[in-house]
């Protein structure tokens, strides 16, 4: 009976000791899966703006104050966690170039070395709607940015931010979501006379 406890006591020990022998891997971090929801449009316009566009069903529009000559409003995206920061302001055609020169250069900023990047130009003459779309990624804070103008006094801005530290191959699908609804958003605006 001794015996027997004894093998059964070294049979224990040594599978345990083959258990602690073995080396741990850790699993790799993972991203959460983001399901981006079919895209359906619907008109926005608000009697207090000089402009409106369509703007998809998962968009809450949020209408903030008016600072400086600037309104702004913000398109979030709460299943997504993003959020089209954008901000109108009556121009004049002498400080019109100032205004997208300004723009541009806060798009640039945006660059990193690595980061590619391509502008896409829209014009709708029927409408007097002229701008530009421009997308970087590489991991870019803002990957999506937009301009719209009449050429004359109005201009019109927005760029796409997450709530989360950016990752590119992660964030891929709501981009490509998003990138979507910024070019209906372009495509359907209008400034209201």
């Amino acid at each position: 009976m001794r015996g027997s406890l004894s093998v059964v006591w070294w049979v224990g020990l040594s599978l345990a000791c083959c258990v602690s022998c073995v080396e741990y891997t850790p699993k790799p971090r993972g991203y959460m899966r983001i399901e981006p929801p079919e895209a359906r449009y619907r008109p926005f316009v608000d009697s207090g703006l000089p402009f409106g566009f369509s703007v998809s069903d998962a968009v809450r529009v949020e209408l903030l104050g008016k600072e400086d000559g600037t309104t702004g409003l913000n398109l979030v995206y709460p299943e997504l966690g993003a959020r089209v920061y954008c901000s109108y302001l009556a121009v004049s055609p002498s400080s019109l170039s100032s205004v997208e020169a300004e723009s541009r250069s806060f798009v640039f900023r945006q660059l990193r070395p690595e980061t590619r990047w391509a502008e896409k130009a829209y014009s709708n003459p029927d409408v007097g709607v002229y701008g530009s779309l421009f997308v970087l990624d590489g991991g870019s804070a803002s990957p999506i940015q937009f301009t719209l103008t009449d050429s004359v006094s109005n201009f019109f801005r927005g760029a796409l931010y997450f709530d989360c530290q950016p990752n590119a191959d992660s964030l891929a699908p709501a981009v490509d979501y998003i990138r979507k609804d910024i070019v209906e958003l372009v495509r359907t605006f209008n400034w209201r006379r």
